[in-house]
């Protein structure tokens, strides 16, 4: 019995040692497994952390879209609509405002051009306005002045008649001019004598001599509503009588001494004799043209220089 101890012992021994073998393969297998685990862990620890990160920056987001939508409207609309259907809604419409943008430009240059454009529309509505107003009041200086004009026009009108009917009555004559400035038109009628004032006779059917004498007064009279600085007459007293002609001489010299800032210019082919002597008179005297004469014998300067 004591010579099988010793192999009962090491059968015992070997047994153990199996054991012992497999619970030290069981640990080794358990480490790795707790390894395995851990770094499962740490990878899970680290995807959850990266999720709620993103879930930060999508709330982030979210706060900042919210705001953005409420700029367009303040209240948040419920909506019934899946999400892969607002996706697809959404996707068109950045196709549509990319195919916009490549028409018409981004959102940018469209939101500059707006701009640039609003600002030229109101520099130039703002011009409108003050052209509007300056023409208002231009209409109302044109009114003003019209009325002016009109006021001036009737009582230069008035003048000139009354200077006329002045005129005529040194030769006891009377007469009236009638304006029609709608028509522009003018008419002269002249009464030859005062006893005969019934008749009012056209200039046409008068003699030359008073003619010529209701003609003068007309010009005075015109003369006395016009400024210029010369005033010029051409024949004037041809027919004439020495009675009219003496009258109508006295008036213009009284009418030329009365406007020392005008120059009276005469040209008449009777003689200046019965003239008052005056300073401010002076009689230039042309040669009697030659009897028979039919060419006057004029010479082109050119032609002149040629035969030199």
């Amino acid at each position: 019995m004591l010579r099988n101890l010793p192999q009962t012992a090491h059968t015992l021994i070997y047994s153990k040692q199996d054991e012992l073998n497999q619970a030290d393969s069981e640990v080794e297998s358990s480490k790795r497994c707790l390894q395995h685990y851990e770094d499962k862990q740490k990878e899970h620890l680290a995807c959850i952390k990266r999720h709620k990160e993103l879930l930060a920056a999508k709330e982030k987001e979210l706060e900042e879209k919210t705001a953005q939508a409420r700029q367009i409207y303040s209240e948040r609309m419920e909506v019934s609509r899946t999400v892969k259907s607002l996706d697809a809604e959404m996707n068109r419409l950045r196709e549509r405002i990319n195919s916009e943008n490549l028409r018409h430009g981004n959102r940018e240059e469209i939101v500059q051009q707006f701009h640039d454009a609003k600002e030229r529309y109101e520099d130039a509505n703002t011009k409108v306005k003050h052209l509007k107003k300056f023409i208002r009041l231009l209409e109302e200086i044109m009114t003003q002045r019209f009325k002016i004009y009109r006021q001036f026009l009737r009582l230069l009108s008035l003048r000139c008649k009354l200077y006329f009917d002045n005129l005529l009555r040194l030769r006891a004559c009377s007469g009236k001019i009638l304006f029609d400035h709608k028509n522009e038109t003018l008419s002269i009628t002249v009464q030859p004598r005062e006893e005969n004032k019934a008749a009012l006779n056209d200039v046409r059917s008068l003699s030359g001599g008073e003619r010529s004498f209701s003609t003068v007064c007309f010009i005075l009279s015109l003369w006395s509503i016009t400024e210029s600085p010369f005033r010029c007459l051409d024949e004037f007293d041809v027919y004439m009588d020495m009675v009219n002609r003496r009258i109508a001489m006295d008036m213009i010299l009284k009418v030329a001494d009365s406007q020392h800032h005008r120059q009276f210019i005469l040209l008449t082919p009777q003689r200046m004799s019965s003239l008052p002597t005056s300073p401010r008179i002076r009689i230039l005297r042309m040669q009697d043209p030659e009897r028979g004469q039919r060419t006057l014998n004029f010479q082109n300067r050119n032609d002149k220089e040629e035969d030199q």
